[in-house]
């Protein structure tokens, strides 16, 4: 990213996508949003309006495109979809020159650049993680950005987002370096409300979410249930214990310890306070779930890297069951 205006793109008019677009446009950066369908109509026409913790931040009006913009030259394009729509998303940017421009993935779940770059994975083939990593385009890595978010977030209509409290990214470049390009887009967000760090171990942030994403969003699923709800019964809170041991388990696997036992992460969750996860949220509304990106995965690496992980395998057959569509 040069020293002037940033010019960015933001692909997905979802809870996050429209979020990171109404903090950006006041952080002294050109922003593009592209929506689809009724959200391109409702953001074209009022705008975007954040509520954060109930209280209105106020309306941003956000330049919207309805296709990709092939002929603009962008310093940042921050993807803000479901992974399981993320392969086709990525075809529209095989032509990106890594550069001018640095492509970040804001998804859930295990990214496909993980599975390609890690030792004890690259080998497998793209089949071995599921359907959706199967169909991955070829994307030249050196584009790439890693993004954890810890912005939770959801729509209350096609141009109305509420935020909860925490406003936190973390950016970091797959091969753990601080280049200028990481820099300089940390400093452009930090200029906005958010909060933005730069990470040398990318890797391990994710699989600090992920020990989240994928013990708690598939038993709020399949429970009906909140997160209050969740860590407050018995049964379910047991469950969760057992999920995070054999995540954390595959994570030690990798190479990516954690520095908090079970209980402690179990009281970590309890902050996020009686809110729906984003697979519950999927879940009620009749929407696909990313059950293969946040669980199946796993449990797949789980068995390439021989940890035993059964209540996991248990969770990932019953989501198949029960939600014929899961990712």
């Amino acid at each position: 990213m040069k020293h002037r205006t940033p010019n960015i793109l933001i692909i997905g008019a979802g809870a996050i996508g429209c979020t990171l677009a109404w903090h950006l446009s006041g952080a002294n950066a050109h922003i593009t949003l592209l929506a689809r369908s009724t959200s391109l109509q409702a953001i074209t026409q009022n705008g975007i309006r954040l509520y954060k913790d109930g209280t209105l931040q106020g309306t941003r009006a956000i330049e919207t495109a309805s296709d990709f913009p092939s002929n603009s030259v962008w310093d940042a394009i921050f993807i803000c979809v479901k992974q399981y729509d993320l392969a086709q998303t990525l075809l529209s940017l095989q032509h990106i020159k890594c550069d001018s421009t640095v492509i970040i993935p804001l998804v859930n779940g295990i990214p496909w650049w993980l599975l390609q770059t890690h030792e004890k994975l690259r080998s497998e083939a793209p089949a071995t993680w599921g359907n959706t990593y199967a169909s991955y385009p070829k994307i030249d890595l050196g584009c790439v950005v890693g993004g954890v978010i810890h912005i939770p977030a959801q729509m209350r209509d096609a141009c109305t987002v509420e935020q909860g409290s925490r406003d936190t990214l973390v950016l970091g470049e797959l091969d753990g370096t601080m280049s200028d390009r990481l820099t300089q887009l940390v400093a452009t967000i930090n200029h906005s409300d958010l909060q933005c760090k730069c990470s040398t171990h990318i890797h391990h942030d994710l699989w600090n979410k992920l020990l989240g994403n994928a013990v708690f969003n598939p038993v709020s699923a399949l429970a009906n249930a909140t997160m209050y709800q969740i860590l407050h019964e018995a049964n379910l809170r047991t469950l969760c214990a057992l999920l995070i041991a054999e995540v954390m388990s595959v994570g030690n696997a990798l190479g990516y310890p954690q520095d908090i036992s079970v209980e402690q992460r179990l009281q970590q969750a309890e902050y996020a306070g009686n809110v729906r996860t984003s697979m519950l949220q999927d879940a009620l509304a009749g929407k696909r779930i990313e059950g293969e990106t946040l669980v199946g995965v796993v449990a797949q690496i789980a068995r390439c890297v021989d940890v035993q992980a059964p209540t996991l395998d248990s969770i990932w057959a019953l989501l198949q069951s029960r939600f014929m569509r899961a990712g």
